[in-house]
């Protein structure tokens, strides 16, 4: 009997390969073509079809047996890509410019064609004109969600209004673990390496910026995930969505990646080789212990320090507060005051302060704010930056504002608000 789903993903395509079913070993379906015709029949591959993963002893890499649905449905509206990938999809011609390129970058045409990246012509914002582009294609089950466009002068964009999502999302369901990098580039690097299940942001990394939307739509994807790998860049922007990232999914399941004189796995599979990477993979370090610290977790820090001293930390935009106060993550902050002093409102201009700059989203568990909808019209105001009368109401800009302090803001509401209740609930927002 087949199974119908595996971690609660249904099972699209039970043997995407074609394999002999049931059978425990048999050919690869990424290699045996390749090989002498006296080995093409050779039974190098075993497979666990319960699992829904196989695994070659000839090639090192592991591969899926069967395809999935999308599992978990997005509660918004998005636009839906019209390209038709089959007929942007680089053939592999070893003559076609784009795979000379890709080459260049240690990627061959077999990893090109195993994910689906095309090439075709695509209006370009930065260029205002039309250009030559690589499509990287984004799928969820069998539906393409997403593309991104990169031109040849290294501009990029994604397809407008579209969902975003990690990009190689599939790749991941069936292993009790998974990379995720800040590029398609290094995707296709740690590919090449024989490591397929890796994923990588949809958008790379910001400092300002934390909104980890595309996570959001994907989080049923990590529920069985005993161990994350993050293979992020090494500049500041790199390490802070690591940061995040350990934050929004744990750090009791992620392990930290590095490669040392490079800045990612895509730079690190051209200096050293594909066996070099996936060591660095496998060498993946746990994210140090809570309330234990060694030197070495904090000698970059040290070192920043010893150059440039004290650092500014976050900031609300309000020029004279921030003169003499700034925060850094992971703080416990008190306010005080003599009663009806306004400390609640000014908490709250900080909450829209730290949205502002830094896209925070926010979670308030106040119950002297009661009822919920006089607090959300307080922060309504205050991202309005003026007072919306009832001729605003369903305009552009009470569209705007009610939508961006729906996305934003969380309230907390209990009828008995205890500790334990209130971080629990933080935690799930957390996730989420």
């Amino acid at each position: 009997m087949q199974t119908t789903e595996i971690n609660g993903f249904l099972i699209d395509n039970f043997n995407q390969y074609n394999l002999e079913t049931g059978k425990k070993q048999g050919i690869c379906p990424l290699c045996s073509h390749t090989r002498k015709p006296k080995n093409q029949k050779a039974k190098c591959a075993s497979y666990d079809w319960e699992r829904g993963l196989g695994t070659c002893h000839n090639c090192n890499t592991s591969f899926q047996l069967h395809t999935y649905q999308r599992k978990g449905a997005s509660e918004k509206e998005y636009v839906r890509p019209v390209d038709k990938v089959e007929d942007y999809n680089i053939t592999g011609d070893p003559e076609q410019k784009v795979v000379k390129w890709f080459k260049t970058r240690g990627i061959s045409a077999q990893t090109l064609i195993d994910l689906q990246v095309g090439e075709g012509p695509e209006y370009m914002p930065q260029t205002g004109k039309t250009e030559n582009t690589i499509k990287f294609n984004y799928f969820m089950g069998d539906q393409l969600i997403n593309v991104k466009y990169r031109d040849g002068r290294k501009n990029f964009k994604l397809y407008k209004g579209a969902e975003k999502v990690f990009y190689n999302i599939n790749s991941i369901v069936g292993y009790e673990y998974c990379i995720i990098t800040e590029g398609e580039m290094d995707v296709l690097a740690l590919h090449e390496a024989g490591i397929p299940n890796a994923i990588s942001v949809p958008n790379g990394a910001t400092l300002n910026s934390n909104n980890l939307d595309y996570l959001d739509n994907c989080i049923d994807y990590f529920e069985d995930k005993e161990k994350v790998i993050l293979a992020v860049d090494s500049d500041e922007a790199g390490q802070a969505l690591q940061a995040e990232l350990v934050r929004r999914l744990g750090a009791e399941v992620c392990y930290l990646a590095s490669f040392d004189d490079c800045k990612d796995a895509n730079e690190y599979l051209i200096k050293y080789g594909k066996e070099k990477l996936s060591e660095r993979i496998t060498q993946a370090r746990p994210v140090p212990l809570e309330n234990v610290t060694t030197f070495k977790d904090i000698e970059d820090e040290v070192t920043d320090f010893v150059r440039n001293g004290f650092k500014k930390g976050y900031q609300v935009g309000l020029e004279n507060f921030d003169n003499i106060f700034s925060t850094y993550t992971g703080q416990f902050i008190t306010v005080t005051g003599i009663p009806s002093s306004g400390k609640s409102d000014f908490v709250d201009q900080m909450v829209v302060g730290y949205n502002r700059n830094y896209g925070w989203k926010t979670a308030f568990a106040s119950p002297e704010n009661a009822p919920t909808y006089l607090h959300a019209h307080k922060l309504m105001r205050k991202t309005w930056e003026g007072m919306p009368t009832s001729e605003d109401i369903h305009g552009d800009k009470w569209n705007n504002v009610s939508s961006h302090v729906n996305d934003n803001y969380f309230f907390i509401d209990m009828e008995r608000y205890t500790l334990e209740s209130v971080l629990r609930k933080g935690a799930e927002l957390v996730k989420r």
